[in-house]
């Protein structure tokens, strides 16, 4: 036996070795991919007591409700890439070079559109892959539990399959065409192969048909279950559900209806599909607006009727990402470089942050000119800093999703949730339907606006009135900018958004652009609608093809 065992740790050597060469080919998993274990020399049962450790996993209920946590997990670690880097930094959002307080601002590459195969502006596909992975292995083993009802089964089959939708979405928006992984890495399963790891880019049809496929599968598992949390888990809308799966098929829907990618051409009909999702959002979630914007937001609010699905940040436990690595800014460091507020005072620790920190982005100012001062939204989400020799403005601190002010410990908490979907979101979108069809596009806005402006809404002279199509897309496009900045919409706006119906995509027209001088993108430089693939990824994969253009 002792021999045995002597060999047997020999060969589980040789296989450790033999798998850490093949998973430098593989996509890289995340930290649950513990729950899969080493099968070499199965004579001895060497599984560790631990209920969740590799060889026990997947016998419970519970490793099935703890692996989709820490698929939320990944979820998390992945918003700030989600939200700023692939949706808006690209979007024509952000001062390109320097902030208010004097530093150098971060992804300049990025906002100033200077990306290439040697500085692609994110690398490995931004890591998406290894999410992927998991949510396959969570498919695979879920599909298989036979110590499940297939009731219980479903609710997580419907959150996973619905998250797999919202990362190959992501990826078709950001690259065009990819690999599409739809089974467990072949390591996980003992294929050590190299040959099988690699993977071609699919082409667009291939990729749109999937994340349809996905969506369709998370509603048939979701069923008739609508609610936010059917395990009482207190998660005040921070787990994927059939209303988060809703608002993604309207999102890909509204997409494909109006955009070409590679060999998939856009599809008019499907507007009244993303129609009908919107629709049921509106109707069956008992969702509806809160009444004071800043509400939403609110460290105090959380999971308001308003939201859909946030990401869940609490005091004691991860921060939120767009404070710790965006708007870690020293407002302290006003009192020495001397600004003032628009009322002229000279401006302290006005946020009470006090920390050692500087502002790596910051957003063009014209975002912040453009609300009118009754306009509740724009001290929601802005501090603008205005300069002591003539009171004009210097720059500003979006502050929309910070946290709290501990008076107990006088320190400030980045506990504020990211919201990813909300009402808000589904009435744009049905205003942008509604001009696709030649309809009422002035009551979805007027129902955003008139919650922005509250006791000072009036609707002859905030109210906004239906024009033709190219003035309904821009107001429409206006009314996000300042609905939703810092939300992970714009640059994705700007790809879908027309400036005729079935005409030339904002990205290319002045019109799309803040200041309205100039195009995000030439029409030249439509192949930097995707983004590169770096050249050390190609090299390593022969299967793999450079996005076109670079």
């Amino acid at each position: 036996l002792r021999r045995q065992r002597q060999m047997c740790i020999r060969d589980r050597k040789k296989t450790t070795i033999m798998r850490n060469k093949i998973l430098k080919l593989a996509f890289r998993f995340s930290a649950f991919a513990f729950a899969v274990g080493m099968t070499g020399c199965d004579a001895l049962d060497l599984a560790p007591i631990d209920t969740y450790g590799s060889g026990n996993f997947w016998t419970r209920k519970e490793h099935v409700i703890a692996y989709m946590d820490g698929i939320h997990k990944n979820f998390r670690d992945q918003i700030f890439q989600q939200q700023y880097v692939l949706g808006e930094a690209r979007g024509g959002t952000s001062v390109p070079d320097v902030a208010v307080d004097g530093t150098s601002v971060s992804y300049q590459g990025i906002v100033n559109q200077a990306l290439n195969a040697e500085s692609p502006g994110i690398t490995n596909f931004g890591n998406i892959y290894g999410c992927i992975a998991n949510i396959n292995i969570m498919l695979q083993k879920t599909l298989e539990a036979d110590y499940m009802t297939e009731e219980e089964k479903a609710y997580y089959l419907g959150q996973a399959y619905g998250l797999r939708a919202f990362y190959y979405f992501g990826l078709y928006r950001t690259y065009g065409t990819l690999p599409l992984r739809l089974d467990p890495n072949p390591v996980v399963n003992g294929d050590f192969n190299p040959n099988n790891l690699y993977m071609k880019r699919s082409a667009g049809s291939e990729v749109m048909k999937q994340i349809k496929a996905d969506l369709k599968s998370s509603l048939d598992y979701f069923g008739n279950n609508n609610s936010f949390d059917p395990n009482n888990r207190k998660n005040l809308k921070g787990y994927w559900s059939k209303a988060a799966t809703e608002y993604l098929a309207a999102e890909v829907y509204l997409w494909n209806a109006k955009v070409s990618v590679d060999d998939n051409t856009a599809n008019n009909a499907d507007l009244s599909v993303a129609k009908n999702h919107l629709q049921s959002l509106m109707n069956n979630y008992d969702l509806s607006l809160q009444s004071n914007y800043e509400d939403i937001f609110s460290v105090n609010n959380k999971g308001n009727n308003e939201v859909i699905f946030a990401v869940r940040y609490m005091e004691g436990e991860a921060s939120n990402p767009f404070t710790a690595l965006m708007y870690n800014y020293q407002t302290g460091a006003f009192k020495t470089v001397g600004f003032n507020d628009e009322n002229g005072k000279p401006m302290g620790d006005t946020l009470k942050v006090s920390t050692t920190g500087m502002q790596r982005i910051e957003y063009l100012p014209e975002f912040y000119l453009s609300y009118d001062k009754t306009d509740s939204r724009r001290d929601a989400t802005f501090l603008g800093a205005y300069s002591r020799k003539d009171n004009s403005l210097a720059g500003t601190v979006y502050k929309k999703i910070m946290g709290h002010f501990d008076e107990s410990i006088n320190r400030y908490i980045w506990d504020a949730d990211v919201i990813v979907y909300r009402l808000a979101g589904v009435y744009l979108m049905m205003a942008e339907i509604a001009n696709m069809e030649g309809g009422d596009v002035a009551s979805y806005i007027n129902k955003i606006r008139e919650r922005a402006y509250g006791k000072n809404w009036d609707a002859t002279k905030y109210g906004y009135t239906n024009g033709n199509f190219t003035e309904n897309e821009l107001a429409i496009l206006h009314e996000k900018d300042k609905e939703m900045l810092g939300e992970g919409q714009r640059w994705y706006d700007l790809k879908r958004m027309t400036l005729t119906k079935g005409g030339k995509h904002l990205v290319f027209c002045p019109e799309g652009s803040k200041d309205g001088q100039k195009a995000i993108l030439t029409e030249a430089e439509a192949y930097k609608l995707y983004w590169p693939i770096e050249t050390n990824m190609i090299t390593k994969d022969p299967e793999l093809t450079q996005t076109p253009g670079y």
